[in-house]
């Protein structure tokens, strides 16, 4: 049975694999990679040490792994392995140069998220199972992932949040509009609680509550739209549609979509211009009762940092994207979808969210897909992956909540 390298072996043997021309002259994997190291990699395949075979398992694997890392990971660790057209030079250092340049930082802060990403590669290589260059099978649409894929379905979570130590995420909540607050979310009201302004608060203290079970050493801080000036943080989730949460109107001209405005009290409609016009709206019953939200969750890379949206028409919605990603039972199976369907690319997924006596229902991607699944590349156009928004509208009638 083969020795399993530590992680930093890995890292050791990654270091000096991204020097010079990196990847873009894979025949530096058999000399940058100590053999143990290659052997381990390839377990489960055959391949002889030093043959073109072996160099393409080998570069395969690698691609794969950086593949799972979070964008706003993989952008350092393309361009340290010189996988980034836009930053192709035959020296480490004009590459890292080049990409802080783009992202008008120091040399050393990319430097120094080079090193953290490296790390993060390392660890995923070490815990990839055996011949992880074979594709999953699918059953019924469903994807099937090997037992070490899932030993840990916490981790996969981790993985897919980008969770470790030395990350802080902002998290930047809808808040109500100051003529609908009460009187004690004013800082001057004498029984002042600052939490009284937050519109998804259900939302939030899930969010909260799951990301200090997952990484309990990581700084997590909220903020109301009004309270966030910070744009240099690794991670941000933005929590609530656009009417109510200014920070998530910055990023609508980024997106495929947008909700259609309407006086306090009604629906905003989900709209994908694209899809001619596709427009999905809650339902409700003819007595006026909730029924069905719609909830968009979206990533998106902007320059170093990676933001999640977690939206919906309703605060349903906001609350069925949160657990979408991070229930315990259900976010391990989505986000491996997503992993599997769309990479690391941005992405916008639109699914149901259901009110079943009082229980918010969660949806499960690997059962049933999502209504619509969106992705690109970085700055490029964005594509339809999945589209089964019609099973949607079959459902229900549309009917407007009575006054």
């Amino acid at each position: 049975m083969l020795a399993q390298p530590t992680v930093d072996q890995v890292k050791d043997s990654l270091k000096r694999l991204r020097r010079g021309p990196g990847l873009a002259r894979p025949t530096v994997l058999l000399s940058g990679l100590d053999e143990p190291v290659q052997a381990y990699l390839c377990r489960g395949t055959y391949s002889e040490p030093g043959s073109a075979a072996r160099i393409e398992q080998l570069v395969a694997i690698i691609r794969r792994r950086i593949d799972r890392l979070t964008a706003g990971e993989r952008i350092y660790v393309e361009v340290d392995f010189n996988l980034a057209p836009q930053h192709s030079f035959s020296t480490l250092t004009d590459r890292q140069e080049s990409l802080a340049q783009q992202l008008q930082c120091a040399v050393k802060t990319v430097r120094r998220r080079s090193d953290q990403a490296l790390d993060t590669l390392a660890f995923l290589l070490v815990t990839s199972p055996p011949n992880p260059v074979s594709p999953p099978e699918r059953v019924l649409g469903r994807t099937q992932h090997t037992n070490a894929d899932a030993s840990d379905a916490t981790d996969i979570v981790r993985q897919f949040w980008g969770l470790r130590r030395d990350i802080g995420i902002d998290i930047v909540c809808s808040e109500i509009p100051p003529d609908e607050r009460p009187d004690y979310a004013s800082p001057s009201d004498r029984n002042y609680l600052r939490y009284a302004k937050f519109a998804d608060l259900d939302t939030l203290l899930f969010v909260r509550t799951r990301l200090a079970q997952l990484a309990p050493d990581v700084t997590v801080r909220d903020f109301a739209p009004s309270e966030y000036f910070d744009t240099h943080s690794e991670a941000l989730v933005v929590i609530g549609g656009p009417p109510w949460n200014a920070k998530y109107r910055e990023f609508l001209p980024q997106l495929p979509f947008h909700f259609e405005s309407h006086p306090l009290g009604e629906d905003d409609p989900l709209v994908v211009p694209s899809l001619d016009g596709l427009t999905l709206s809650p339902h409700w019953t003819p007595t006026g009762e909730l029924v069905e939200d719609v909830a968009v969750l979206t990533r998106l890379t902007v320059q170093a940092t990676t933001v999640l949206l977690l939206g919906g028409c309703l605060t349903l919605g906001v609350l069925g994207a949160a657990r979408c990603l991070l229930d315990l039972g259900r976010g391990p199976g989505n986000t491996a979808y997503l992993d599997d369907r769309v990479g690391g690319d941005d992405f916008v997924v639109v699914t149901e969210a259901r009110r079943v006596g009082g229980i918010t229902d969660i949806a499960d991607f690997t059962i049933v897909e999502p209504l619509l699944l969106m992705s690109r590349t970085a700055g490029e156009d964005w594509n339809v992956v999945a589209d089964n928004s019609k099973r949607f509208a079959r459902r229900h009638l549309h009917r407007e909540p009575l006054s």
